[in-house]
């Protein structure tokens, strides 16, 4: 892999992407997030089987803690985004500037070396 203009940009986001991910978004946030998800739920299905009062408590409540939750939820996304796009960029970086590992030119029919000379004439002997 060449490095390239593309290739250090790509590894640039990959860094802030990660350190987004574990320094800028604790993952303190994650157990008020699964409580907020599952009370809101418990809240749905209540009010979907009659208990209203209990339903709109309880999804208010989980609602109240998702959106608390916001900031973490897009710290995250924005480190995923960072992640994903700095990879992209470091795998197209590379592929363009590197056109092939090794492709050697096949030797035309004119050109004749020394060691070809040799090669036959030993060819020719056995």
């Amino acid at each position: 892999m060449k490095i390239n203009k593309k290739t250090i940009g790509g590894f640039i986001l990959i860094v802030f992407g990660i350190s987004v991910f574990f320094g800028g978004g604790s993952f303190g946030f994650m157990i008020p997030l699964a409580i907020g998800g599952l009370l809101t739920y418990a809240g749905i299905k209540r009010f979907a089987a009659g208990k209203t009062i209990t339903g709109i408590i309880l999804g208010g409540i989980g609602a109240m803690m998702l959106i608390c939750s916001l900031p973490f939820l897009v710290g995250i996304a924005l480190a995923a985004a960072m992640v994903y796009y700095g990879w992209k960029l470091m795998k197209n970086g590379s592929a363009e500037s590197d056109v092939s590992g090794f492709d050697p030119e096949p030797a035309s029919a004119g050109y004749q070396s020394h060691f070809d000379d040799e090669w036959e004439n030993f060819l020719k002997k056995k």
